[in-house]
This record gives structure tokens, sequence and C-alpha cells, in this order.
């Protein structure tokens, strides 16, 4: 089983990666029960704690973008409701614009460096909260902490590196060589280390493990919604799992997940129900 053997030296630097990331962005920290126990800088912040080693939010959002590509080049959008500036009451979900196409009429405008360097700013802070950004914050961690882009799908979509540890568990599985980094494990059966990504969907139907692992091997898509940490720490003694991921309520997230004696992903606990004359609150 993978999960019992120690973790290599590049997953121990993946988690180590994460750790940093998280400080430096200075995020959300998430107690074991779902308790916000600290609220941190989130995506669109122009703030900068330089004494705590602390840069500004939404430029670091944008580098996890730049793992992927340049970013006058790549998937980033703002969003557009039209009519909203005028009306309030404005509706609908709007479209998407480049942000590419922004930032090279802004090239083109007849404006001062200062104001060109805002509106560019300010369209730069807009696609950090508009386009999701959880899978280039995993693809960032995990290619800066060694691991070739041959080895690692790094990508804009978890799905694309999940299916990816899919693949290479059907490959071993049939006896065949596997270069992926990652392969893909039941998280319910595996004990959790250091460097592992845990990942979940947020869909109906197909959601067992055995399951969805052959189709998305195959090439299926039964889901595509998902988000992943990167587990940093396991404490047996207090059977808590330490993850970090990006895009957590719109910032870096460090939380505790209960496992269980095995060392792997306890089942939730069951919520006690709230009394008919409960206070709010």
């Amino acid at each position: 089983m993978a999960g019992a053997a120690a973790p290599s030296s590049v997953a121990l630097a993946i988690a180590g990666t994460a750790v940093r990331e998280h400080e430096s962005f200075g995020g959300h920290v998430i107690g074991p029960g779902g308790a916000l126990v600290r609220f941190g800088a989130v995506e669109a912040d122009a703030m900068r704690d330089e004494p705590a080693g602390r840069g500004v939010p939404w430029r670091q959002v944008m580098r996890y973008w730049e793992t992927l590509g340049a970013l006058g080049e790549g998937p980033l959008q703002v969003r557009r409701i039209p009519r909203l500036q005028e009306d309030a009451g404005a509706s609908g979900a709007g479209d998407l614009v480049p942000l590419a196409d922004l930032l090279t009429r802004l090239r083109g405008a007849t404006l001062s460096e200062a104001e060109r360097e805002a509106l560019g700013q300010a369209a730069f802070r807009a696609a950090a909260s508009d386009i999701p950004w959880s899978a280039a914050f995993v693809s960032h961690v995990v290619l800066t902490a060694g691991v070739s882009r041959l080895r690692f799908q790094a990508a804009m979509a978890h799905l694309d590196y999940v299916a990816e540890a899919a693949r290479r568990s059907r490959d071993e599985a049939q006896g065949l060589t596997a270069g992926a980094f990652y392969r893909a494990c039941d998280p319910r059966t595996t004990p959790l280390r250091p460097g592992d990504l845990l990942c979940i969907h947020r869909h109906t139907g197909p959601g067992d493990f055995a399951a969805l692992v052959p189709a998305l091997a195959a090439g299926e898509r039964p889901v595509w919604n998902l988000h992943c940490d990167v587990v940093v720490a396991v404490d047996g003694r207090r059977r808590l799992a330490t993850v970090i991921g990006g895009n957590v309520l719109q910032s870096v997230a460090r939380r505790d997940l209960r496992i269980d004696t095995r060392g792997t992903l306890a089942r939730p606990r069951r919520a006690s129900a709230c009394p008919a004359e409960g206070r709010i609150g």
C-alpha cells in the first residue's frame, strides 16, 4: 500500500512548499471541527506585510497562474455584467472578457503611466476573484518543489492531474511502467502522508472511488468540478492531518482534518441537530 511507505524527499518538499506559500500569503486557518480559527488575507487584497515576509495577496495568486504560462496569454478572464455600473439591480451571470484583451487595449490607450498601471492592476485583481485558482495553486506548489512537468500535468483544472494519477494506478495494476508522480489511492483505506493530494468532487452520481478511477483512466469525465488540498503534516497521536489549499474561502487556507487510528481519512461525525428553540448565533 502506497501510504505505508515513508514520504519521499520530493513529497516532503511539496509539503514544505505549501506551508511556505500559506505563510507568505497570510491565509486562513480552519480547525478540525470546521471553525474558522484565523481569518487571513484574501485573493483581492492589496496589502503588504513586509515584516512578516508577506507580499500582496492578489499578486501571489498571479504567481500561481504564471506557473501555467504568461499572464497576458493565459486563461485569465474578467467577468462583465452588462449595465451593472448604472443599475445596481442588473441581473444575469454576464460574460467573461479575456484579460489579455483588456491589457492590450490598456497598452494602446492614451493614459498616464499611473492611470495605466492602476487600471492594469485592477484588472488583475478582478481576474484573481473571477477565475478559480485552486488548481493553479497546487500546480505551482508541486512544480516549485521540483517535480518535472513530464511527471505532473500542471493545469488550471484539478481533473487533469487527477486523471493522470488514475492512469498511473491503472498501468501499475497491469504491470506497466508509469512515469506520473502521483497515483490514485482511496483515502478511506490509504494512510495520508505529507506531499499527498487530497481531492474531492462536488457532483451527485458516480462518487465511489472504485468506479471513478477506471472511468478517469479511460479518458471519461464523469465528474469535473473538483478541489485538491496538499497534505502537509500528519499527527497520529492527535489523529489529525493538516492540509493546505488555494482558493478556499478566497484564500490559501490551512485546515486540520480528522484521521482514524490507521491514518486514513476519518468518517464525518454526525452533527447534532439544532434545537427548535435555539438562540440565533
